[in-house]
């Protein structure tokens, strides 16, 4: 079968350098190690269709702020680490380490994700504005409506916003920005300027 430069080898460890030792030589990579380009495709395939169910599922009718918060935030991280999964030249190593949010965002950006300001600048707010709720059960109003502005056509789109019309806002962009994920992962040239002529849809209605 065809293959590519990625491999899901998982780290060496201790053990595995005694034997190493003790026999005198030993394999880098084996055959099953390495991932076959037509298993990326279909797990590419897959993704879209997996994040549209997680969408339903998490981001139902709900429009309680704190909870819309936790939850988006959680959504662009298990999107970030898809990203790296799929394009890092090792796969299943983002299981198996202790990331922080924002060491994994500096990742996504190092393997090469396109660089929007509006992408990262919304994804630094948001997780700044789930911080403030996470640690201090406080909610900063003034901080995501900054995050709407900088995703909205019209800066009058976030003036007298209830915290319903918020958190529709915050769903709405989530699901851009993670769906932008998936069009890189799916288009590799694609910018964020190009998903957004591709989506043409507005984010605040």
């Amino acid at each position: 079968m065809k293959r590519f430069h990625k491999s899901r080898r998982k780290r060496p460890n201790q053990k595995e350098a005694e034997e190493w030792i003790k026999r005198g030589s030993g394999s880098v990579m084996s055959s099953p190690d390495h991932v076959s380009i037509t298993e990326r495709k279909q797990r590419l395939a897959k993704l879209s269709e997996e994040f549209e169910q997680m969408l339903k599922s998490h981001l139902p009718r709900s429009r309680n702020l704190e909870i819309v918060i936790l939850k988006c935030h959680i959504l662009i991280e298990y999107m970030f680490d898809q990203f790296i999964d799929l394009i890092a030249p090792t796969e299943g190593v983002i299981e198996n380490e202790r990331f922080t949010f924002k060491q994994k965002e500096s990742i996504v950006y190092m393997l090469g994700y396109p660089a929007d300001p509006i992408f990262f600048t919304s994804i630094d707010l948001l997780n700044t504005i789930r911080n403030k709720v996470a640690h201090t059960l406080s909610v900063d109003r003034a901080l995501i409506d900054k995050f709407i502005r900088i995703n909205s056509e019209d800066p009058d789109d976030v003036r007298g916003l209830s915290d319903q019309q918020r958190a529709s806002a915050i769903k709405r962009i989530t699901a851009f920005l993670c769906g932008g994920v998936c069009l890189v992962l799916l288009r590799p040239s694609t910018s964020m300027n190009g998903w957004m002529i591709w989506s043409n849809k507005r984010l605040i209605q």
